[in-house]
């Protein structure tokens, strides 16, 4: 998405008009507090393409929503359904739209836009990638390199 080509070729897929809106999600877990049992949060955090990269990354402009909070204790499966569960309500379109159509959503100029939100990416550290995946925490996910080499 960091790209005009990602823009262009994923427009091309949809009708003329049509608005892509990039939903971009993220997690890292948290440390809440030093005192009472070092508490910790991990939660996801959704933002939209559509806002400028210096607006969306800073917390003070409130660009961000948070989504939800996952368990910190879950095995894989448990994540999986957590997930499934969360991000369900982003696969389906708002009432009357479909896929084919995309859906209608008014706009700050308070115009009516025909829009396609479309997950675009996962925004996280290698660590929590490796949470979020299930691997190892010291395996390279790009290649196949044994530990010892």
């Amino acid at each position: 998405m960091n790209s005009g080509d990602w823009w262009w070729e994923t427009q091309d897929k949809l009708p003329p008009g049509a608005t892509i809106v990039p939903l971009i999600c993220g997690s890292d877990e948290t440390q809440l507090t030093d005192f009472s049992g070092d508490q910790k949060a991990w939660p996801i955090y959704l933002t939209i393409g559509n806002i400028h990269s210096s607006i969306r990354n800073k917390y003070s402009y409130l660009a961000q929503v948070v989504l939800a909070f996952l368990p910190r204790d879950m095995n894989q499966q448990v994540l999986c359904e957590v997930a499934k569960i969360v991000l369900d309500p982003l696969r389906r379109f708002p009432e009357g739209g479909d896929i084919n159509t995309g859906a209608l959503w008014p706009y700050s100029d308070g115009k009516m836009r025909r829009c396609w939100p479309i997950l675009a990416s996962w925004l996280a550290d290698h660590m929590e990638h490796a949470n979020l995946m299930g691997v190892k925490y010291n395996s390279c996910p790009k290649c196949q390199v044994p530990n010892d080499k």
